[in-house]
């Protein structure tokens, strides 16, 4: 039988991930704005289709990846450059919400 963490303990882990993150998002090398910029526009250009747009999770994973965006942080060099460049649709089907786009602006 497995033996559960008291609930303490894992408040302290919850803690522990939470400073280990901070840590990591404050010892990032300085991003520009001007790489992300950069990379948007190259993410808009590998579409197969003219005027695309990239579902707004999708657009976020794709971020992360890169390594210039880091979830949880606002205000960021990627949201500057994404705020400059691009906007945001909102995709429906009989009135009925079904995603959120970017499309180059």
């Amino acid at each position: 039988m497995r033996k559960m963490k008291s609930g303490t303990v894992m408040m302290e882990q919850a803690g522990q991930q939470t400073e280990r993150l901070h840590k990591e998002v404050t010892e990032v090398k300085e991003i520009k704005i001007e790489w992300c910029e950069n990379w948007i526009r190259a993410a808009f250009g590998k579409l197969p289709f003219e005027n695309g747009g990239i579902e707004v999770g999708c657009f976020w994973k794709m971020a992360e990846k890169s390594g210039l965006w880091i979830r949880g942080t606002y205000g960021s060099p990627m949201s500057q450059a994404l705020e400059k460049l691009v906007k945001m649709e909102t995709v429906s089907r009989n009135g009925k919400f079904l995603y959120n786009v970017f499309r180059l602006a």
